[in-house]
């Protein structure tokens, strides 16, 4: 569900956004809800910390005199959430180029002093725009990780591009350990066959108790493949001209 978070420090102006987005959700079935109102910088910081995650945030850009203005509050906000996307409200465009030159990176403007229909239309572009992004992303990230079962009930999620080699590890019954390239290992319980079919096409297995990933294999020297961690690993001898040629492609 997308989470939306509200920040405007005129009353009147929330409580018409929050209308008008409330009744677009519902009469268009979105998978989306308003889940926090504020008024100001430190309340909008609060919420953040207390309910971390992902959100769409529609700010007022202009706070007034000498309080933190909508980019100084968008710049706290993404560095206490997850990912903060940030649509500033104002009456005064003008400023939107002095927030791009800010690099404050803001998914859009809205203008508060539009009439209800164009403040209904913006409102539902932005949130159609980031349900859309959202499924991209959601999709991105099951194309690009893996689920791993580590036990108890438990599973995580592990970047394909950071997985190095896998083999099976001796000490465990049925255990197959990750390497990843920050050095760090998982293991989980099942069989090579079982892992190098989740993972594809991309891993070639080069001995019966190891499968590495084709873009991490550097050289082979006497039988034994250096992987990008320098690791070395065994490699059989009827699999010596296969990796030679992935290795050569590189």
């Amino acid at each position: 569900m997308l989470k939306i978070l509200l920040c405007d420090d005129d009353p009147f102006f929330l409580s018409v956004e929050s209308s008008i987005l409330n009744d677009m959700i519902e009469k268009e079935g979105l998978d989306a809800a308003i889940s926090g109102m504020v008024g100001t910088a430190a309340q909008a910081l609060t919420f953040i910390r207390n309910n971390p995650g992902d959100y769409l945030v529609f700010l007022d850009l202009d706070f007034g005199k000498n309080q933190p203005n909508g980019m100084d509050i968008s710049a706290l906000l993404k560095q206490h959430g997850g990912r903060i996307r940030v649509v500033f409200t104002t009456n005064h465009f003008e400023m939107a180029m002095k927030v791009l030159k800010s690099g404050a990176e803001p998914f859009g403007f809205l203008e508060k002093g539009a009439d209800t229909r164009q403040l209904s239309a913006g409102l539902l572009r932005y949130v159609h725009m980031a349900l859309r992004l959202e499924e991209v992303e959601e999709n991105m990230q099951e194309q690009e990780s893996v689920r791993l079962n580590v036990g108890s009930g438990e599973t995580t999620m592990l970047r394909i591009a950071d997985i190095v080699y896998l083999e099976t590890d001796k000490n465990i019954s049925h255990g197959i350990t990750y390497h990843t390239i920050n050095g760090s290992s998982i293991t989980v319980i099942g069989t090579l066959e079982a892992e190098e079919k989740k993972l594809g096409k991309d891993f070639l297995r080069v001995h019966r108790s190891f499968l590495a990933a084709k873009k991490q294999m550097i050289s082979m020297h006497d039988g034994w493949i250096l992987m990008s961690d320098r690791q070395e690993i065994p490699c059989s001898l009827g699999m010596r001209a296969e990796v030679k040629k992935w290795i050569q492609k590189k």
